[in-house]
C-alpha cells in the first residue's frame, strides 16, 4: 500500500451494506494527508473492517480478488 493516512472506517452496517460502502468511500476521500485512490488500498481497508461473521459470505471474493481492481 503506497498510500498512508488517518482513516477511520465506520462500523459495518449489516442492515445496509451498500450504505456502508458509500460511507467508506467518503472516508477514503477525506483521508489525510491525501485521499486514498488505489483500489488495493481500499480493498485492504474494507476487508480488514469486515466482521468475522460477514467474511464467509463473501469468501469467494476475498480468496480471489480481481487482479486489476480488487475494490
Amino acid at each position: 500500500m503506497s498510500e498512508v493516512g488517518a482513516v477511520q472506517i465506520p462500523f459495518y452496517n449489516r442492515s445496509d451494506p451498500a450504505l456502508w460502502f458509500i460511507t467508506c468511500e467518503s472516508t477514503f476521500k477525506l483521508a489525510v494527508p491525501k485521499p486514498i485512490t488505489e483500489s488495493m488500498t481500499k480493498y485492504n481497508y474494507v476487508v480488514s473492517y469486515l466482521p468475522p461473521e460477514v467474511a464467509p459470505l463473501v469468501r469467494d471474493i476475498l480468496m480471489d480478488p480481481d487482479a486489476t481492481d480488487p475494490y
